[in-house]
Protein backbone atom coordinates (compact mmCIF):
# COMPACT_ATOMS: atom_id res chain seq x y z
CA UNK A 1 0.00 0.00 0.00
CA UNK A 2 1.13 3.50 -0.80
CA UNK A 3 3.54 4.78 2.06
CA UNK A 4 2.54 8.17 1.81
CA UNK A 5 -1.29 7.12 2.41
CA UNK A 6 -0.19 4.48 5.13
CA UNK A 7 1.46 7.57 7.04
CA UNK A 8 -1.87 9.93 6.81
CA UNK A 9 -4.31 7.55 8.13
CA UNK A 10 -1.44 6.25 10.71
CA UNK A 11 -1.25 10.00 11.67
CA UNK A 12 -5.34 10.91 11.72
CA UNK A 13 -6.29 7.03 13.60
CA UNK A 14 -3.18 8.28 16.33
CA UNK A 15 -5.37 11.81 16.68
CA UNK A 16 -8.28 10.10 17.34
CA UNK A 17 -6.77 8.13 19.94
CA UNK A 18 -5.23 10.70 21.57
CA UNK A 19 -8.93 12.47 22.00
CA UNK A 20 -9.86 9.84 23.45
CA UNK A 21 -6.84 9.53 25.72
CA UNK A 22 -7.24 13.04 27.41
CA UNK A 23 -10.99 13.63 27.46
CA UNK A 24 -13.16 13.65 30.25
CA UNK A 25 -14.67 10.50 31.70
CA UNK A 26 -17.85 12.09 31.29
CA UNK A 27 -17.41 12.79 27.19
CA UNK A 28 -15.69 8.90 26.68
CA UNK A 29 -18.25 7.27 25.86
CA UNK A 30 -19.81 9.49 23.44
CA UNK A 31 -16.43 9.89 21.82
CA UNK A 32 -15.55 6.15 21.56
CA UNK A 33 -18.93 5.21 19.82
CA UNK A 34 -18.17 7.94 17.24
CA UNK A 35 -14.58 6.46 16.60
CA UNK A 36 -16.16 2.96 16.44
CA UNK A 37 -18.05 4.40 13.75
CA UNK A 38 -15.33 5.73 12.15
CA UNK A 39 -13.43 2.66 11.70
CA UNK A 40 -16.30 0.89 10.16
CA UNK A 41 -17.11 3.40 7.72
CA UNK A 42 -13.72 3.87 6.99
CA UNK A 43 -12.57 0.87 3.79
CA UNK A 44 -9.52 0.49 5.35
CA UNK A 45 -9.92 -0.47 9.09
CA UNK A 46 -13.66 -1.82 8.21
CA UNK A 47 -11.81 -4.63 6.78
CA UNK A 48 -9.91 -5.55 10.08
CA UNK A 49 -12.99 -5.43 11.80
CA UNK A 50 -15.00 -7.43 9.54
CA UNK A 51 -11.76 -10.18 9.60
CA UNK A 52 -12.33 -10.05 13.49
CA UNK A 53 -15.92 -10.08 13.31
CA UNK A 54 -15.45 -13.48 11.18
CA UNK A 55 -13.30 -15.24 12.82
CA UNK A 56 -13.47 -13.89 17.20
CA UNK A 57 -15.38 -16.53 19.40
CA UNK A 58 -18.22 -14.35 20.54
CA UNK A 59 -17.29 -14.17 24.38
CA UNK A 60 -20.38 -13.22 25.24
CA UNK A 61 -20.01 -14.73 29.35
CA UNK A 62 -16.49 -12.83 29.52
CA UNK A 63 -17.76 -9.52 28.19
CA UNK A 64 -21.05 -9.86 30.64
CA UNK A 65 -18.62 -10.53 33.15
CA UNK A 66 -16.02 -8.14 32.73
CA UNK A 67 -18.50 -5.75 32.69
CA UNK A 68 -19.02 -6.58 36.18
CA UNK A 69 -15.28 -6.16 36.97
CA UNK A 70 -14.03 -9.30 36.48
CA UNK A 71 -10.44 -9.44 34.30
CA UNK A 72 -9.26 -11.97 32.35
CA UNK A 73 -6.02 -13.17 31.40
CA UNK A 74 -5.26 -15.00 27.91
CA UNK A 75 -2.99 -17.04 26.67
CA UNK A 76 -1.93 -16.04 23.46
CA UNK A 77 -1.65 -12.22 22.00
CA UNK A 78 -4.76 -13.49 19.09
CA UNK A 79 -7.20 -14.57 21.85
CA UNK A 80 -6.45 -11.12 23.74
CA UNK A 81 -7.41 -8.95 20.70
CA UNK A 82 -10.15 -11.15 19.71
CA UNK A 83 -11.73 -10.80 23.01
CA UNK A 84 -10.49 -6.84 23.01
CA UNK A 85 -12.33 -6.99 20.25
CA UNK A 86 -15.83 -8.04 21.58
CA UNK A 87 -15.55 -5.93 24.54
CA UNK A 88 -14.96 -2.77 22.78
CA UNK A 89 -17.36 -3.58 19.70
CA UNK A 90 -19.78 -4.10 22.69
CA UNK A 91 -18.91 -1.01 24.38
CA UNK A 92 -19.39 1.26 21.18
CA UNK A 93 -23.36 -0.75 20.88
CA UNK A 94 -24.29 1.01 24.20
CA UNK A 95 -26.84 4.00 23.91
CA UNK A 96 -25.96 7.37 24.47
CA UNK A 97 -28.23 8.14 27.32
CA UNK A 98 -26.57 10.28 29.55
CA UNK A 99 -24.98 7.84 31.44
CA UNK A 100 -20.99 7.41 31.26
CA UNK A 101 -21.29 4.05 29.13
CA UNK A 102 -19.97 0.92 30.28
CA UNK A 103 -16.39 1.85 29.90
CA UNK A 104 -15.57 3.18 33.51
CA UNK A 105 -16.91 0.77 35.28
CA UNK A 106 -15.18 -2.11 33.16
CA UNK A 107 -11.80 0.02 34.20
CA UNK A 108 -12.88 -0.25 37.68
CA UNK A 109 -11.78 -3.95 37.70
CA UNK A 110 -8.37 -3.19 36.28
CA UNK A 111 -7.75 0.04 38.86
CA UNK A 112 -9.04 -0.98 41.46
CA UNK A 113 -9.88 2.68 42.08
CA UNK A 114 -13.30 4.45 42.67
CA UNK A 115 -11.86 7.12 41.38
CA UNK A 116 -13.50 7.34 37.58
CA UNK A 117 -10.38 9.35 35.95
CA UNK A 118 -8.31 6.05 37.30
CA UNK A 119 -10.92 3.87 36.17
CA UNK A 120 -11.18 5.08 33.21
CA UNK A 121 -7.17 4.86 32.66
CA UNK A 122 -7.43 1.43 33.44
CA UNK A 123 -9.64 0.88 30.45
CA UNK A 124 -7.55 2.97 28.43
CA UNK A 125 -4.85 1.10 29.15
CA UNK A 126 -6.06 -2.35 29.06
CA UNK A 127 -8.46 -2.69 26.35
CA UNK A 128 -7.96 0.90 23.84
CA UNK A 129 -4.01 1.31 23.64
CA UNK A 130 -3.53 -3.14 22.45
CA UNK A 131 -6.45 -2.57 20.17
CA UNK A 132 -5.05 0.63 18.25
CA UNK A 133 -1.78 -1.22 18.27
CA UNK A 134 -3.37 -3.89 16.42
CA UNK A 135 -4.90 -1.47 13.68
CA UNK A 136 -1.97 0.05 13.22
CA UNK A 137 0.30 -2.82 12.74
CA UNK A 138 -2.41 -4.58 10.71
CA UNK A 139 -2.15 -1.97 8.10
CA UNK A 140 1.27 -3.60 7.13
CA UNK A 141 0.03 -7.08 6.84
CA UNK A 142 -2.43 -9.61 5.86
CA UNK A 143 -5.13 -8.67 8.15
CA UNK A 144 -5.68 -5.25 5.52
CA UNK A 145 -6.67 -7.52 2.96
CA UNK A 146 -9.90 -7.63 3.32
CA UNK A 147 -9.81 -3.60 3.57
CA UNK A 148 -7.99 -3.53 0.20
CA UNK A 149 -10.58 -5.49 -1.56
CA UNK A 150 -13.53 -3.06 0.06
CA UNK A 151 -11.15 -0.19 -1.31
CA UNK A 152 -11.54 -2.02 -4.39
CA UNK A 153 -14.88 -2.32 -4.84
CA UNK A 154 -15.82 1.07 -3.67
CA UNK A 155 -12.97 2.15 -6.22
CA UNK A 156 -14.58 0.43 -9.06
CA UNK A 157 -18.37 1.38 -8.19
CA UNK A 158 -17.41 5.16 -7.65
CA UNK A 159 -14.89 5.48 -10.27
CA UNK A 160 -14.11 2.67 -12.81
CA UNK A 161 -17.44 0.89 -13.38
CA UNK A 162 -17.59 2.09 -17.28
CA UNK A 163 -13.95 0.88 -17.66
CA UNK A 164 -14.62 -2.51 -16.02
CA UNK A 165 -17.58 -2.84 -17.78
CA UNK A 166 -16.01 -2.71 -20.79
CA UNK A 167 -13.59 -5.81 -19.63
CA UNK A 168 -16.43 -8.18 -18.69
CA UNK A 169 -17.14 -8.65 -22.00
CA UNK A 170 -13.34 -10.06 -23.05
CA UNK A 171 -13.63 -12.92 -20.16
CA UNK A 172 -13.39 -13.27 -16.56
CA UNK A 173 -9.79 -13.42 -16.30
CA UNK A 174 -9.48 -10.09 -17.87
CA UNK A 175 -11.39 -8.39 -16.09
CA UNK A 176 -9.60 -9.82 -12.72
CA UNK A 177 -6.58 -8.50 -14.04
CA UNK A 178 -8.08 -5.15 -13.20
CA UNK A 179 -8.27 -6.24 -9.50
CA UNK A 180 -4.66 -7.78 -9.62
CA UNK A 181 -2.97 -4.32 -11.39
CA UNK A 182 -5.09 -2.25 -8.37
CA UNK A 183 -3.80 -4.56 -5.86
CA UNK A 184 0.10 -4.76 -7.06
CA UNK A 185 -0.20 -0.93 -7.31
CA UNK A 186 -0.96 -1.25 -3.31
CA UNK A 187 1.77 -2.73 -2.57
CA UNK A 188 0.47 -6.56 -2.25
CA UNK A 189 2.95 -8.91 -3.34
CA UNK A 190 1.35 -12.28 -4.75
CA UNK A 191 1.56 -14.65 -7.80
CA UNK A 192 -1.06 -15.03 -10.33
CA UNK A 193 -2.83 -18.54 -11.31
CA UNK A 194 -0.29 -21.07 -9.64
CA UNK A 195 -1.14 -24.71 -10.27
CA UNK A 196 -2.64 -26.46 -7.83
CA UNK A 197 -3.60 -30.00 -7.99
CA UNK A 198 -7.44 -28.64 -8.73
CA UNK A 199 -6.63 -26.27 -10.98
CA UNK A 200 -6.01 -22.36 -10.75
CA UNK A 201 -6.38 -19.83 -8.59
CA UNK A 202 -6.74 -16.63 -9.52
CA UNK A 203 -4.17 -14.92 -6.84
CA UNK A 204 -2.70 -16.16 -4.23
CA UNK A 205 -0.22 -14.59 -1.37
CA UNK A 206 0.69 -15.11 1.92
CA UNK A 207 -2.40 -15.91 3.80
CA UNK A 208 -4.53 -15.09 1.11
CA UNK A 209 -6.33 -17.38 -1.74
CA UNK A 210 -8.41 -14.55 -4.08
CA UNK A 211 -10.60 -16.20 -6.84
CA UNK A 212 -12.73 -13.66 -9.11
CA UNK A 213 -15.97 -14.80 -11.13
CA UNK A 214 -18.53 -13.04 -13.11
CA UNK A 215 -23.03 -12.98 -12.09
CA UNK A 216 -24.80 -12.02 -14.67
CA UNK A 217 -28.32 -13.76 -13.43
CA UNK A 218 -28.75 -16.17 -16.02
CA UNK A 219 -29.10 -19.37 -15.01
CA UNK A 220 -27.77 -21.44 -17.72
CA UNK A 221 -24.66 -19.08 -17.80
CA UNK A 222 -23.23 -16.96 -14.85
CA UNK A 223 -26.08 -17.29 -12.88
CA UNK A 224 -26.43 -18.32 -9.06
CA UNK A 225 -25.18 -22.13 -9.46
CA UNK A 226 -22.39 -20.63 -11.15
CA UNK A 227 -21.28 -18.93 -8.30
CA UNK A 228 -22.08 -21.37 -6.31
CA UNK A 229 -19.90 -23.71 -8.05
CA UNK A 230 -17.35 -20.75 -7.66
CA UNK A 231 -17.57 -21.26 -3.78
CA UNK A 232 -16.66 -25.29 -4.06
CA UNK A 233 -13.57 -23.96 -6.00
CA UNK A 234 -12.35 -21.67 -4.15
CA UNK A 235 -12.45 -23.61 -0.75
CA UNK A 236 -10.72 -26.60 -2.65
CA UNK A 237 -7.92 -24.22 -3.06
CA UNK A 238 -7.89 -23.00 0.10
CA UNK A 239 -7.05 -26.61 1.06
CA UNK A 240 -4.36 -27.41 -1.85
CA UNK A 241 -2.52 -24.60 -0.67
CA UNK A 242 -3.38 -24.73 3.32
CA UNK A 243 -4.59 -21.53 3.22
CA UNK A 244 -7.66 -20.91 6.39
CA UNK A 245 -8.69 -17.62 4.28
CA UNK A 246 -10.11 -17.23 0.74
CA UNK A 247 -11.41 -14.25 -0.98
CA UNK A 248 -14.69 -14.86 -3.12
CA UNK A 249 -14.76 -11.57 -5.94
CA UNK A 250 -17.90 -11.38 -8.12
CA UNK A 251 -18.89 -8.73 -10.43
CA UNK A 252 -22.56 -8.22 -11.07
CA UNK A 253 -23.14 -7.19 -14.84
CA UNK A 254 -27.21 -7.48 -14.22
CA UNK A 255 -29.59 -4.96 -12.09
CA UNK A 256 -30.69 -7.55 -9.73
CA UNK A 257 -28.46 -7.51 -6.35
CA UNK A 258 -26.66 -10.41 -5.56
CA UNK A 259 -27.10 -10.91 -1.97
CA UNK A 260 -25.40 -13.71 0.70
CA UNK A 261 -27.90 -14.73 3.64
CA UNK A 262 -25.67 -15.96 6.00
CA UNK A 263 -26.02 -16.77 9.60
CA UNK A 264 -22.60 -15.23 10.60
CA UNK A 265 -22.49 -12.32 7.89
CA UNK A 266 -20.61 -8.73 9.19
CA UNK A 267 -23.07 -6.36 7.41
CA UNK A 268 -20.19 -4.99 5.80
CA UNK A 269 -18.55 -8.04 3.85
CA UNK A 270 -20.72 -11.76 3.93
CA UNK A 271 -18.92 -14.86 5.13
CA UNK A 272 -18.89 -18.18 5.63
CA UNK A 273 -16.83 -20.78 8.04
CA UNK A 274 -17.17 -23.80 5.84
CA UNK A 275 -14.49 -26.87 6.54
CA UNK A 276 -13.00 -24.63 9.54
CA UNK A 277 -12.10 -22.57 6.87
CA UNK A 278 -12.93 -18.56 6.14
CA UNK A 279 -14.50 -17.60 3.18
CA UNK A 280 -15.36 -14.10 2.76
CA UNK A 281 -17.71 -12.71 -0.13
CA UNK A 282 -17.51 -9.29 -1.92
CA UNK A 283 -20.20 -8.17 -4.84
CA UNK A 284 -18.36 -5.28 -7.10
CA UNK A 285 -21.55 -4.29 -9.13
CA UNK A 286 -20.64 -2.87 -12.57
CA UNK A 287 -23.79 -3.09 -14.21
CA UNK A 288 -25.40 -1.17 -16.42
CA UNK A 289 -28.44 0.43 -15.41
CA UNK A 290 -31.00 2.12 -17.55
CA UNK A 291 -32.31 4.44 -15.54
CA UNK A 292 -30.75 6.46 -12.23
CA UNK A 293 -31.39 5.15 -9.23
CA UNK A 294 -34.57 7.44 -7.86
CA UNK A 295 -36.24 5.72 -11.07
CA UNK A 296 -35.16 2.38 -10.87
CA UNK A 297 -38.14 0.71 -8.46
CA UNK A 298 -37.27 -1.60 -5.63
CA UNK A 299 -34.65 -3.69 -5.66
CA UNK A 300 -35.15 -7.25 -7.09
CA UNK A 301 -32.04 -9.65 -5.66
CA UNK A 302 -30.67 -13.07 -6.44
CA UNK A 303 -30.46 -14.40 -2.47
CA UNK A 304 -27.84 -17.22 -2.21
CA UNK A 305 -28.25 -18.91 1.87
CA UNK A 306 -26.00 -21.08 4.14
CA UNK A 307 -28.75 -23.72 2.65
CA UNK A 308 -27.69 -24.07 -1.10
CA UNK A 309 -23.62 -23.60 -0.07
CA UNK A 310 -24.10 -26.69 2.27
CA UNK A 311 -25.73 -28.61 -0.48
CA UNK A 312 -23.41 -27.97 -3.09
CA UNK A 313 -20.17 -28.24 -0.94
CA UNK A 314 -21.87 -31.70 0.75
CA UNK A 315 -21.39 -33.20 -2.68
CA UNK A 316 -18.17 -32.93 -3.02
CA UNK A 317 -16.67 -33.08 0.89
CA UNK A 318 -13.82 -35.27 1.08
CA UNK A 319 -14.16 -38.96 2.31
CA UNK A 320 -11.97 -38.21 5.30
CA UNK A 321 -15.51 -36.36 6.63
CA UNK A 322 -14.23 -33.21 8.05
CA UNK A 323 -16.25 -30.84 10.28
CA UNK A 324 -18.54 -28.26 7.57
CA UNK A 325 -19.12 -26.11 10.13
CA UNK A 326 -17.51 -26.20 13.33
CA UNK A 327 -19.09 -25.48 16.83
CA UNK A 328 -16.34 -23.07 17.61
CA UNK A 329 -14.62 -22.53 14.37
CA UNK A 330 -12.13 -19.73 15.52
CA UNK A 331 -10.40 -21.93 17.60
CA UNK A 332 -9.53 -23.62 14.06
CA UNK A 333 -8.27 -20.17 12.46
Amino acid sequence: MDSNYLQQQRFLLQKKVKRLNSCDHKLFHSLFVQFWGYLRGHSLYAGVLAKLAAEAPSYADEVDKTCKGEVYLWETELEAIQFDFRLLEYCAAQPLDGSRGPEVMIGHGIAGSSKFPEMLEGFRDTYLEPFYEYLDEALDGQAAALSLLLKYKRYVEWFERDEVRALVSKGERTVAKHMYAYLFDQGMEFHIEPQSISGEADLVAPELVLDAKLFDGDSSRHGKRYILNGVNQLLTYTRDFHQQVGYLIVYRTCPEDLQFSFARSDMLVPFMIIDGRILYFLVVDVCEYDASASKRGPLKAHVIDEDEVRTVIKQVLPASGSALFPVNPATSV
